[in-house]
C-alpha cells in the first residue's frame, strides 16, 4: 500500500474516533437538559450512559474478529452508519426505552473504531511508529472528548439537546460514506486466520488480564466522571451551573490533548517503556483521589479543578501505551482479537462505576442526605478504582515480541 493511502485511512479512522469520542461523552453535558425532558430518576440517567458503554463491551470480540478477517473498512463503514442512525433516534424519541435502545445502537457502532485503527497501526506502518501513532491518535481522538464538554453544552442550551444529537447522526453517516470509498484494508491476508485458535490463544494468555483490569479502573473510573457523574458532582458541591461545571471537566480533555503526543513519542524514545510509564501515570492518579477524598473530604477549595483535572487527563491518556503492551505479548495476527479483549475493560469499567456510582447517590438521596454530601461520599468508589487500577498495573507483564 502506497504511503499516502495508508496515511488518508489512518487519518479518516481517526476522525471517526473524534466522534466516537463526542458520542461516547455527549450525555454528561445534556444530563440536566434529559433529566428535565425525559423526567429520569439519577438510576435511569445512570443506565441511559451505560447502555453505550454495555454495546461497546458487547461488541469487543466481534470486532477483534472482523477486524482480523474482513478488514476495517467494512465494519468501520456499517459501525458509523449504525452510530448515526442511532444518534438521530435518540434525539427524536420521547420513550426511555427506546432511547436505551439509541444509546445502545450508539455503542455497538462506535465500537468498531479503536481496533481498527491499532490494527491498522500494527500492519502498515513501522513497529516502531506504533506508540507515536497512537499517541497521535488519543490526542486527536480527545478533542472529541472537549467539544463534548463546554462546546456541546453550550450548543445543547442554546438550540436543544435533540436537535444536537440529529445533527451529529447525520454527521455521522456522511463520515460512513467517506469511509466506505476512501479507507483501504492492510494488504495483509489476514481472512486465513484460524479464529478459533486466535480466540483460545487470547482468551487464555494470562498477560492479557492486567491489561484488562487497568482499562477497568483506570480508564472506566475517570471516563464515569467525565462522561456523567463529574458534572453532577461540581453542581451540588459548589453550587454552580451546567456550563461552569462543563468549564471545569474540560481540563481533563487539556491534559489528554497536552499529555497524548508527549507518552507514545515518550514510549518510542526510551525503547518501548510501557510499565515503568504507567506505574508513574496510575500511582499520581491515586494520589490526586487520595488527595481530594482524604485530605480534602471530597471538596477541594473550587480553585485547584482545573490544576486537578488537567493533571487527571495526562495521567489517563497514558493507558493508550496498554495497547502498545498487548500488541507486544500477543501474535500479531491475533492483535485485532487480543487489542478488542483488552478494550472491553473500559466500557464494562464505565458502565459498571457510572451505575454504581448511580446505585449510590440515589439509595443516600432516599436516606434525606442532602445531595451535597450525597454526591461527596459517592466520589469514595473512584478512590477505590484509583486503588484497583495501580495494583493492575504492577501486575503487568514486561513486553514480549511476537511475529
Amino acid at each position: 500500500m502506497k504511503t499516502v493511502n495508508r496515511y488518508l485511512s489512518w487519518g479518516i479512522l481517526v476522525f471517526a474516533f473524534v466522534i466516537v469520542f463526542f458520542h461516547r461523552l455527549a450525555i454528561g453535558s445534556v444530563e440536566d437538559l434529559l433529566t428535565r425532558d425525559m423526567h429520569l430518576d439519577y438510576l435511569q440517567i445512570a443506565n441511559l450512559t451505560a447502555m453505550t458503554f454495555y454495546g461497546y463491551a458487547l461488541m469487543q470480540l466481534p470486532v477483534g474478529i472482523m477486524v482480523d478477517t474482513i478488514g476495517v473498512r467494512k465494519i468501520c463503514t456499517y459501525g458509523m452508519a449504525l452510530t448515526a442512525i442511532g444518534s438521530v433516534l435518540f434525539g427524536l424519541t420521547h420513550v426511555l426505552y427506546l432511547s436505551y435502545f439509541a444509546r445502545l445502537l450508539v455503542g455497538i457502532g462506535t465500537a468498531v473504531i479503536i481496533v481498527s485503527i491499532m490494527k491498522l497501526q500494527a500492519t502498515l506502518f513501522p513497529k516502531n511508529m506504533y506508540s507515536t501513532l497512537s499517541g497521535f491518535t488519543s490526542l486527536f481522538g480527545n478533542f472529541g472528548a472537549f467539544f463534548a464538554t463546554i462546546p456541546l453544552t453550550y450548543v445543547a442550551i442554546h438550540y436543544g439537546w435533540r436537535e444536537t444529537f440529529v445533527t451529529l447522526g447525520i454527521i455521522t453517516a456522511i463520515l460512513a460514506v467517506a469511509i466506505h470509498f476512501l479507507v483501504q484494508d492492510s494488504e495483509h491476508q489476514s481472512s486465513k486466520i484460524n479464529i478459533k485458535e486466535g480466540l483460545k490463544f487470547v482468551l487464555t494468555n494470562k498477560k492479557n488480564y492486567p491489561d484488562f483490569f487497568v482499562m477497568v479502573f483506570f480508564v472506566g473510573s475517570l471516563t464515569a466522571v467525565l462522561g456523567l457523574w463529574g458534572s453532577g458532582y461540581l453542581k451540588n458541591v459548589y453550587h454552580i451551573s451546567q456550563e461552569k461545571a462543563a468549564y471545569y471537566l474540560s481540563f481533563i480533555t487539556y491534559g489528554f490533548i497536552i499529555g497524548a503526543p508527549i507518552v507514545g513519542k515518550l514510549s518510542d524514545w526510551l525503547g518501548g517503556t510501557i510499565k515503568k510509564i504507567l506505574v508513574v501515570a496510575s500511582g499520581g492518579y491515586l494520589l490526586i483521589w487520595i488527595y481530594i477524598v482524604m485530605i480534602q473530604k471530597s471538596q477541594p477549595p473550587i480553585g485547584q479543578w482545573p490544576v486537578i483535572y488537567f493533571f487527571m487527563g495526562i495521567f489517563i491518556i497514558c493507558h493508550i501505551l496498554v495497547f502498545s503492551n498487548v500488541k507486544d505479548i500477543n501474535p500479531i495476527k491475533y492483535t485485532g482479537i487480543a487489542i478488542s479483549l483488552v478494550n472491553i475493560g473500559e466500557f464494562v469499567g464505565s458502565g459498571l462505576i457510572s451505575l454504581a456510582m448511580g446505585y449510590l447517590i440515589k439509595k443516600l438521596s432516599e436516606t434525606g442526605m442532602i445531595l451535597e454530601e450525597v454526591y461527596k461520599s459517592a466520589v469514595i468508589l473512584v478512590l477505590v478504582a484509583a486503588l484497583l487500577s495501580f495494583i493492575s498495573v504492577l501486575m503487568m507483564h514486561d513486553k514480549q515480541s511476537y511475529k
